[in-house]
């Protein structure tokens, strides 16, 4: 197996990543830092898997041309992938905050990048036999609503609140995506790992939580669930029921569709329904 792990340095990531790199033949890991930065973990992690091959990539989300660039490097370096676990995140900023590319830095790193890297990635994960879409999400999703004309949250803007907003355009999008998928050779599933202790929890919330080790295993045991959970959100690794609103069809539509728009006028993969660019 071919997996790709997202925000792999840190938190539940780097927890992830330990969990994984045993199980698959090649192991893509992204990260913020620089290769050199990073190069220590690198070596522990290929000596404990001598079987894995591991390779990183280093992305900064809130650039999306850099997301295209990630893109680019990763088909070039697998003919096919099995598995995208989209992890990467961050917490809001205590004051709103734009990127370099003009978008909201929660919306565009939590949401707007990880729809770009799926969207650039799809055709690799379906020359796989059979392949999985995991976006990690937050049960913060169900104490938000999807401001569908608002989407930067330049109106009531808070960190909790972009944050939340982010997660749950995330699992909207990804039940948008299951549609887009059913009966096709890739399944695309979304979760909350739990409440687990991370510097991202702590910034947004000062609380306390469970191991990251206890996160990372939720998300391996999503990933590597039998075929026949498209679609299906997750409570850590139980099946249950998202915020009611990523579940409506017509906002999964209307939030695609402004998705479309804003990725493709940053020049990078956007979703390819038809439909998602069709302003009715």
């Amino acid at each position: 197996m071919r997996a790709l792990l997202t925000g792999a340095t840190n938190g539940i990531g780097r927890a992830t990543a330990d969990l994984l790199c045993p199980l698959v033949d090649v192991l893509l890991l992204h990260g913020i830092e620089p290769q050199g930065d990073v190069e220590d973990r690198l070596v522990v992690l290929r000596r404990r898997n001598p079987g894995t091959e591991v390779v990183y990539f280093s992305s900064d989300y809130g650039r999306l041309g850099e997301v295209g660039a990630l893109i680019e490097a990763i088909r070039a370096q697998v003919g096919g992938l099995e598995l995208l676990i989209n992890n990467a995140g961050r917490p809001g900023p205590d004051r709103r905050t734009l990127s370099a590319d003009g978008h909201e830095i929660t919306f565009q790193t939590n949401y707007l990048a990880p729809v770009a890297l799926t969207s650039g990635l799809l055709p690799t994960l379906e020359q796989a036999h059979r392949a999985r879409v995991v976006n990690v999400a937050s049960a913060t999703h169900h104490s938000a609503r999807l401001s569908l004309d608002d989407l930067e949250l330049e109106h009531g803007y808070s960190p909790v609140a972009a944050y939340a907003h982010s997660k749950l355009a995330l699992v909207t999008y990804t039940g948008w995506l299951s549609r887009q998928l059913e009966g096709g050779r890739v399944e695309a599933v979304s979760l909350h790992p739990g409440v687990i202790s991370t510097g991202l929890l702590h910034a947004m919330f000062g609380a306390g939580g469970d191991s990251v080790e206890r996160g990372a295993r939720n998300v391996v045991s999503v990933a590597r669930r039998g075929p026949g959970v498209n679609g299906v959100y997750f409570d850590e690794d139980v099946p249950a029921s998202p915020n009611p609103e990523a579940l409506e069809v017509g906002a999964q539509q209307r939030l695609v569709t402004a998705t479309a728009r804003a990725l493709t006028a940053a020049g990078v993969p956007a979703p390819r329904d038809g439909a998602a660019t069709d302003d009715t």
